[in-house]
């Protein structure tokens, strides 16, 4: 089998310092670049397509049946989401245009579909004028047009339009502070949603009467598609209500920009229309279509370890809690499959996937794959012939250029050799450092895709 996507694969199995060690490393990491070929953006999408109609479950919609067809999206896989469209569409395409982060713009040379960098993680002025031009194209499109829209994770960032008075400073300010908040993306995106002219909804609002259809690469857990890249063409359950009730609870209210204060309070007065909820009339000529997410890419994971022979268990694909904690849990789990042969018998394998958090206490470089890893170092000490790793969909972690970390049961003997303490790096949030001194972060470079995480192990007799 050959690596598409782990570029330093090589390096990483040669770190194992022994043969068995070697083996399971490789093993682990055929099945991490697997999982990321299987959500590859622009053959899920060109998947969905052909010369003539767009498909979902067993329907499709025959593109000839509508006079124009437009494009538009926003997100860290819309480059090669676009390609895909383009070069099955390409013909009946009369308008495109496609936020994504800066640089991938590059990545593919179209002509129907203009692609526009954008900010990330924090919007930019790109970000905005994108968002407009995507507007503008989206209220263009009449009853008898068809709206094409490519939707993946980042699309919150990359694609912004704030309500009136409120600036890209304000802005930015607000996602800090809701970040930091405690809040989760529900409720943070229940405040991002009230203060937008294109999320929750109201993209789709734009488009109406036209008939949408939107092509999605979920980066949040479960699929929620009033979370990926704060729905900009599903129905929005939350309220101004809801969005004030985030801000009181976290004690957001006195620190917010003014402008979003404002906003919000004159949602509650009824002085803002309300995103488009459930039941709403402009969501019957919408269909949305999750074309990839994290259980299509563990699943790939799980069918690559069950070809080598192993004893597969696959944990599911919405793992959740803080980064160091799973990566400990994992490490037991190893040893007690190489020890006890539970809950499966070597040569075994578990995958799992979703998006774990990180605590940021200290001041250094990581990401929440690499502090997994590192969180199981320790425990996973002395035994023979065990991989454990961790890698993001996307090639990035954290603030980093490694997409993830692995490790064995000779990495704690490896590092202190070098005075390296895996428990100094965890209390400093400096994993990169630690993985990148031993040479053990997995780097691919943008995959642009993104399904969250997928994380595993391997254990061989």
């Amino acid at each position: 089998m050959t690596f598409i996507y782990i570029k330093n694969a090589e390096d990483l199995i040669d770190n194992g310092a022994t043969r068995v060690d070697k083996d399971a490393r490789r093993s682990l990491l055929m099945a991490f670049d697997k999982a990321i070929a299987s959500v590859d953006s622009y053959k899920v999408v060109s998947n969905k397509l052909s010369n003539e109609e767009i498909f979902f479950g067993t329907s499709s919609i025959k593109v000839l049946s509508f006079n124009d067809l437009y494009v538009i999206g926003a997100g860290k896989a819309g480059s090669m989401m676009a390609k895909a469209v383009e070069d099955k569409l390409g013909g009946k395409v009369r308008e495109g245009f496609v936020n994504v982060p800066a640089k991938t713009d590059k990545v593919a040379r179209l002509s129907k579909i203009k692609l526009n960098p954008a900010g990330h993680p924090l919007p930019d002025e790109g970000s905005i004028t994108g968002a407009k031009e995507i507007l503008r194209i989206a209220k263009e499109a009449s009853e008898g047009d068809l709206v094409l829209t490519l939707i993946s994770g980042g699309g919150s960032a990359l694609m912004e339009y704030p309500m009136k008075g409120i600036t890209l400073e304000d802005l930015r300010e607000m996602n800090r502070l809701l970040v930091l908040s405690g809040a989760d993306i529900r409720e943070i995106n229940s405040v991002r949603k009230h203060v937008s002219m294109i999320k929750g909804g109201r993209l789709a609002e734009a488009a109406y009467p036209a008939t949408v259809v939107s092509l999605i690469i979920s980066d949040v857990i479960g699929d929620p598609l009033d979370s990926i890249a704060s729905g900009p063409t599903a129905p929005d359950e939350t309220t101004f209500e809801d969005a004030w009730d985030v801000l009181e609870n976290y004690s957001l209210i006195d620190r917010m920009p003014k402008s979003v204060i404002r906003t919000i309070k004159d949602g509650l007065r009824g002085e803002i229309p309300e995103t488009p909820k459930p039941g709403d009339e402009i969501f019957d000529r919408v269909i949305n279509v999750v074309v990839a997410n994290n259980k299509r890419a563990i699943q790939a994971a799980e069918r690559t370890l069950t070809s080598m022979d192993y004893n597969t268990l696959s944990l599911g694909a919405r793992v959740q809690g803080e980064a160091q904690h799973i990566g400990k849990f994992l490490a037991g789990l190893a040893s007690s499959i190489a020890r006890d042969a539970i809950p499966i018998s070597p040569p075994a394998a578990v995958i799992l996937g979703g998006e774990t958090t990180v605590t940021v206490t200290g001041q250094g470089i990581g990401g929440r794959n690499q502090e997994l890893v590192l969180g199981a170092v320790r425990q996973l000490s002395g035994l023979e012939g065990v991989a454990l790793g961790s890698i993001g969909t996307d090639g990035i972690d954290g603030v980093s250029d490694a997409a993830g970390a692995i490790c064995d049961g000779h990495t704690l003997e490896r590092a202190l050799k070098e005075k390296l303490k895996p428990e100094s790096f965890l209390r400093n949030n400096d994993s990169h450092t630690f993985f990148s001194w031993l040479g053990d972060t997995i780097i691919t470079g943008p995959t642009l895709t993104n399904v969250m995480d997928v994380m595993g192990l391997v254990v061989l007799d």
